[in-house]
């Protein structure tokens, strides 16, 4: 559990050091243009929901409960807007998604210079974010209406464009508009598609997304000062978590094996790790996969690794029956936040905090809608309560 920072006086901080470590290296430490976007952040962090506010959630009877309870949270606006057009967890899941739209665009206001330009760089996430969305939709053959809340509009892609693309009819129209838009992410995923004109299956086209998405961060940020360096240690961090999961899926379902072999003409699982790979190399990943007998070895395998404290802590949930795959991949992301929330203490002046205070805010939103969710099909609490991320 990450430690709780509302006691912490906003107007108190630690003194930054002249210079701090991430990822093995001295870096120098840059400040002044963080001052007042990071001062606004730390108030803000302080109007976060906390774990007693879940608990009241979570103790709702039904839906309508849940979102009364809602707006009187600082939600209330989002909410009583919502309330005007939806009901239910659609209500919910609108009003959480304004909220967290609105809030990012403010983080976003706050800033000038290189840290805003840093923070666009972490909002491309929403693109990727976004426009997987979008294909997943258009896969399912899915209503426009029914991607539309999920869709986040702070990066590069604004509501308008976003809505248009969930318009098209069909990927490979998706595809095309992108491609005439000259938006970067078209060029990877034609890039794809195979001689014969015909589309390649969803799984590729999103492998392609994530690996474009990733290198062209890595390379923005590869070179520079420390605060690229926290982004750099940040983006390899969420490179691991995905293929760290693709192993775990594999590995959980090795009949899968076959056909990946068939269709890549390969032995390993190299085609389907996000290249280049972050603090964890690949090739160990696909080493360790293909000598794995079952979860139990897997987890031996990466037990000297970063996250092996956070993998064994859900290999023993998982072994209880109470949780499928996704015990490790909300393992996986609170080791994440408790990463960030040291760096949120010990680099004050930093992207640290905006980086800190985004996490935060979109762990919030998800912990939102899985307690919607959790109280609108009557689930076990408990069991809810511990798929958060509380703070």
């Amino acid at each position: 559990m990450k430690p709780d920072f509302s006691a912490w006086p906003n107007f108190i901080a630690p003194r930054l050091p002249r210079s701090f470590s991430t990822g093995g290296r001295r870096i120098k430490a840059v400040t002044g243009e963080y001052d007042y976007g990071n001062a606004r952040l730390r108030a803000k962090r302080s109007r976060l929901l906390k774990e007693a506010d879940y608990t009241t959630l979570l103790a709702k009877n039904n839906i309508e409960e849940f979102i009364t309870g809602l707006a009187e949270t600082p939600y209330k606006e989002d909410v009583e807007l919502a309330l005007t057009r939806l009901s239910g967890v659609r209500c919910v899941f609108e009003a959480v998604r304004v909220n967290l739209t609105r809030t990012l665009r403010q983080v976003h206001g706050f800033f000038e210079g290189e840290p805003r330009r840093l923070i666009e760089l972490l909002f491309r996430r929403w693109d990727r974010h976004n426009l997987l969305a979008i294909l997943r939709g258009q896969s399912q053959e899915a209503a426009p209406e029914q991607v539309l809340p999920a869709l986040i509009p702070v990066g590069q892609l604004d509501e308008v464009s976003l809505r248009e693309l969930a318009r098209q009819p069909g990927l490979r129209a998706v595809i095309e508009l992108m491609t005439i838009w000259q938006l970067p992410y078209a060029r990877a995923l034609r890039q794809v598609e195979p001689r014969s004109g015909t589309l390649p299956d969803l799984d590729q086209l999103e492998l392609a997304l994530n690996r474009f998405h990733f290198a062209s961060l890595r390379e923005a940020v590869s070179q520079g000062n420390g605060n690229k360096a926290i982004l750099l240690e940040h983006l390899q961090t969420e490179v691991d978590r995905l293929n760290l999961m693709t192993c775990l899926r594999l590995t959980h379902q090795p009949e899968l094996m076959p056909l990946i072999q068939q269709r890549y003409n390969t032995a390993g699982i190299q085609p389907l790790l996000i290249e280049p790979g972050g603090r964890l190399s690949t090739q160990r990943l696909v080493e360790l996969v293909s000598q794995a007998g079952g979860l139990e070895s897997l987890m031996r395998g990466l037990k000297d690794t970063r996250y092996g404290p956070a993998l064994e802590t859900a290999w023993q949930r998982y072994q209880t029956g109470t949780g499928g795959l996704s015990v490790f991949e909300r393992g996986l992301e609170r080791w994440h936040i408790q990463r960030l929330a040291q760096l949120f203490i010990s680099q004050p002046l930093s992207i640290a905090i905006p980086l800190g205070y985004i996490a935060w805010k979109e762990t919030e939103a998800a912990n939102l809608r899985l307690i919607a969710q959790g109280v609108a099909l009557g689930l076990n609490r408990e069991e809810v309560r511990a798929e958060l991320i509380l703070g």
